[in-house]
């Protein structure tokens, strides 16, 4: 079963977020050279975002029940303290693009249309994608660099 959630839940969300991201990006760039913002590359970022955002729940739940199993680092152990840094990232990465979820359901078409909608959403997409940055990095420092980690903290 380990063989399987963890593609679901680290890998899966990442993409579906990387797709959101770039399919906005997609969207602002072709909208802007050619004067046409095409409502599926932006309903494609919704739904990418939606999934992404369900994943993410999905693999902080799995994540600590991992950790409750003793099949990673112990919260206790001197790298616990970045395990609560990587939860505290996600749960605030999927406030962010939760933010692009309600923001983007006031305009499901046309967003162009709204000035403050669109900066909204272009700019949680990307401080969305930061994160989703971020705590690749940490999930990754966590495990193949736990002692570049041990020695930062």
């Amino acid at each position: 079963m380990t063989g399987v959630l963890h593609p679901l839940c680290v890998h899966l969300p990442i993409a579906l977020l990387f797709m959101a991201f770039m399919t906005m990006g997609y969207w602002l760039v072709k909208g802007l050279a050619t004067s046409v913002f095409e409502n599926r590359f932006y309903s494609l970022a919704r739904f990418n975002t939606a999934a992404g955002v369900a994943f993410v729940l999905l693999s902080i739940a799995t994540g600590i029940r991992d950790v409750q199993a003793g099949y990673w680092i112990a919260l206790d152990s001197p790298l616990g303290k970045w395990l609560y840094v990587k939860v505290l990232l996600a749960l605030l990465m999927v406030i962010i693009y939760s933010a692009f979820l309600w923001q983007s359901r006031k305009q499901p078409q046309y967003l162009q249309e709204d000035p403050k909608i669109m900066t909204w959403c272009l700019t949680t997409q990307l401080v969305g994608f930061i994160l989703v940055v971020l705590v690749t990095a940490l999930g990754t420092m966590l495990v193949f660099y736990p002692h570049v980690l041990a020695q930062l903290g």
